[in-house]
């Protein structure tokens, strides 16, 4: 499954919606937010043109966030925005700006969970955007094992897809921020996403197993350090395998993975000493 898709914002200018789905466009994803939280003021236009032609629409918010309250802010805003309407694709959250790499991994994490759990808790479904460099080098991705529409294109960039570069992960690729399109007059960013079905909300938790990345680590009854650990089984060391079936913030906001050991043993590990097995 190959869907054709764009994706759009005030940038992009006016758009003739019924031209864009005669010219095959499956999927448009919307900046609805920009700089300062201000609403995208061509975001109304295009949802509304788009869900008319039965063009499968998602969001996706481009971060200026440093810390997690400025994260949590941006998407209480975005969820604002949407107001509860439909989504066909999840919110993306565009982690690309230059200001973010003067953070460490494990606060870039922590601030992409924090939009992430606020998402998913409005009801919508949740994935990252970003470019091949973000991904490689910068993102701790196994600890954020969840779905990736990547920017990969040549710098001599004619608006073609250039098969070499498809990325071999992810469920979106944007091919081009040169391409073209029936009803947009300029240069419009295209896509081809591999999925159209996307969980939404906080129900079910997508389970994954868990690689402990540190000795002598506790598994505690809640989430935060102040909850005592289990009793009954010991602490975790570098290598064991978990079940990780649900994940939940502290008061402090700092996330932990609800666990599942040998089939029986439950409790809470905080997320720096999980990755994805």
């Amino acid at each position: 499954m190959q869907i054709s898709g764009i994706d759009v914002s005030a940038y992009t200018g006016t758009i003739q919606y019924s031209r864009v789905a005669e010219a095959g466009i499956q999927a448009a994803v919307l900046r609805i937010t920009e700089s300062g939280n201000v609403v995208d003021p061509t975001f109304e236009d295009n949802y509304s043109g788009f869900q008319a032609q039965k063009i499968k629409v998602g969001v996706y918010k481009y971060s200026y966030a440093l810390t997690t309250a400025q994260a949590e802010a941006e998407a209480e805003k975005v969820l604002e925005v949407l107001g509860g309407r439909e989504l066909s694709f999840p919110v993306f959250y565009d982690v690309e700006d230059s200001s973010l790499r003067s953070l460490s991994r494990d606060a870039l994490t922590e601030m992409i969970q924090t939009f992430r759990g606020i998402i998913l808790n409005g009801g919508y479904a949740f994935g990252i955007y970003c470019n091949m460099d973000w991904y490689n080098n910068v993102l701790d991705t196994s600890s954020l094992p969840y779905d990736y529409w990547l920017a990969a294109y040549p710098d001599n960039d004619q608006g073609q897809i250039v098969e070499s570069l498809r990325p071999a992960v992810g469920i979106g690729w944007q091919y081009t921020d040169n391409g073209s399109v029936a009803g947009i007059s300029g240069p419009v960013d295209r896509d081809v996403f591999y999925k159209d079905d996307f969980e939404s909300g906080k129900d079910p938790y997508k389970e994954w197993v868990g690689e402990c990345t540190g000795n002598g680590v506790n598994v505690r009854r809640g989430p935060g350090t102040e909850y005592a650990p289990i009793t009954g089984y010991p602490r975790l060391d570098r290598g064991n395998l978990v079940d990780v079936i649900g994940e939940k913030r502290a008061r402090d906001c700092g996330l932990w993975y609800f666990v599942r050991i040998a089939g029986q043993y439950e409790g809470y590990v905080y997320h720096t000493y999980l990755k994805q097995a």
